[in-house]
């Protein structure tokens, strides 16, 4: 049997690659001509404010909705998404806000659920040596995966929910607004995890708006605006930069406050007379 990692594409290569991808819900145009690429072992964020078209790109690459025009193309060849089990198949896992887990199962229950191992009885065993090695991939400190759901953190039910996904060795994993919610400590965690299923090789879309989460993770930020591509940015780009891509306007409050400090600075080390 090949090993997970053998299947891994190297680092660099291009995963996923959209070209002029549209969706429209009749007469409303929801993705209009977006380009997108991610590449092996990257953290492409993917911002906008509400309404950019986000969630809908999301749910196009997850097999959810199928785009109006446009190519997608994943692993080098072209592909049709005509539904969830299109995504999958192919490699591409998401991680909703939601994390559609089950509060009265346990971790392993959640992680094999609908995947379960045994065609007559239940390989208990096997499920959970295998669920110890993909929490162990991903240093998670889970004191036991027996332990329901309900009695987990928001970051530990947020691991659960990301090793779910790599059950199947995905190349592409998909996180919506995977820190939403979380304290401090717990968004530290999640991002750590981040940051090591990304160095597993995968390429990682996340959405999010909370822009220190994206600079702490991000190799690239890309901005949709109304559907649209609107800039591709970098960790270092400044806030002025990014929420004149998001917002569309170049005069707003981080633009005046960024021109105040810059006309007040060569003040800053005179004294008076």
């Amino acid at each position: 049997m090949t090993d997970a990692t053998e299947r891994m594409p190297p680092a660099g290569e291009i995963v996923l690659s959209l070209r002029k991808v549209c969706k429209q819900f009749g007469a409303v145009s929801a993705l209009t001509d977006v380009d997108l690429d991610v590449h092996a072992g990257e953290v492409v964020a993917l911002v906008g404010d509400n309404g950019a078209g986000k969630s809908t790109l999301v749910k196009v690459l997850a097999g959810v909705h199928t785009p109006t025009s446009g190519t997608v193309t994943f692993g080098g060849r072209q592909v049709t998404l005509n539904g969830p089990n299109d995504a999958l198949s192919l490699g591409i896992a998401t991680v909703f806000q939601d994390l559609a887990l089950c509060e009265n199962l346990d971790v392993v229950a959640n992680i094999y659920l609908g995947e379960e191992l045994g065609p007559f009885a239940l390989d208990e065993v096997a499920m959970e040596v295998r669920t110890w090695q993909l929490l162990g991939e991903l240093s998670a400190r889970i004191p036991s995966v027996r332990e329901p759901i309900a009695s987990l953190s928001g970051g530990q039910r947020q691991t659960v929910a990301i090793a779910r996904a790599l059950l199947r060795d995905p190349k592409l994993i998909m996180l919506d607004e995977p820190t939403a919610a979380l304290g401090v400590a717990q968004t530290a965690e999640v991002l750590n995890l981040i940051e090591r299923v990304r160095d597993k090789g995968l390429g990682v879309i996340m959405i999010s708006h909370n822009m220190e989460d994206v600079r702490a993770v991000a190799d690239r930020i890309v901005v949709l605006r109304l559907g649209r591509n609107n800039g591709i940015f970098y960790p270092d780009s400044s806030n002025e930069e990014l929420v004149s891509a998001i917002t569309g306007a170049s005069d707003n409050a981080v633009s005046r406050r960024h021109e105040r400090r810059h006309v007040q600075r060569p003040n800053s080390g005179g004294g008076t007379s």
